[in-house]
């Protein structure tokens, strides 16, 4: 799909997502935390990092919650506008249930202090607006995962998302970086895909 044809689906989806409830919206994090626990490569993960929904994306609060409980290491994300890719904020407890972040212009929350490259992270859990069954992601449109991943192979990704935001079949430009995993509040999708 050309930029041009996604404008449509993108605007369908984000559409789609706000006329959630916000009660559809929780269970669908608490859902989906549940799959992701009992996934070997959550298990396994030391050094995860995970952004702050903002956007009717799926809530993540409750994965937060789950990684802290299991003594995971968690990064979220901040943008650099150098070289507009992200690099990663360790937080701990304390910081997250005071909720000390920063407002990015864009909207989202960011943690105050500096962040490191995505080098650091075992898995990465990543928001999107569509994916497909051979891992092909739909973003938001800013392209901040896809510069940040380009030529990076260490973390596992995995996309959060609604069932609905499943697509029959994506175009992959050559900068789309693939997802590994997708997980939703009804089941755990892998792909081959690198």
């Amino acid at each position: 799909m050309t930029p041009e044809q996604l404008k449509p689906l993108r605007k369908q989806l984000r559409q789609q997502r706000r006329k959630l409830t916000a009660r559809t919206r929780q269970q669908a994090g608490r859902l989906v935390a549940q799959h992701l626990r009992r996934q070997p490569v959550f298990q396994q993960a030391r050094h995860i990092g995970i952004y702050l929904s903002a956007f009717g994306e799926v809530p993540t609060q409750a994965i937060i919650n789950l990684c802290f409980n299991h003594h995971k290491q968690i990064y979220l994300p901040q943008i650099c506008n150098v070289d507009q890719k992200l690099r990663w904020v360790r937080i701990n407890r304390q910081q997250w249930q005071n909720r000390r972040f920063s407002i990015h212009k864009l909207g989202m929350h960011e943690p105050r202090q500096r962040g490191h490259r995505v080098n650091r992270l075992d898995l990465l859990i990543m928001p999107l607006l569509a994916f497909d069954r051979y891992g092909s992601r739909v973003g938001m449109g800013g392209g901040y995962y896809d510069r940040t991943l380009w030529k990076q192979h260490k973390a596992y990704r995995l996309g959060l998302a609604y069932d609905f935001q499943r697509a029959e079949r994506l175009t992959r430009q050559a900068w789309d970086q693939p997802l590994d995993a997708v997980v939703t509040p009804s089941t755990f999708y892998q792909f081959h895909t690198r």
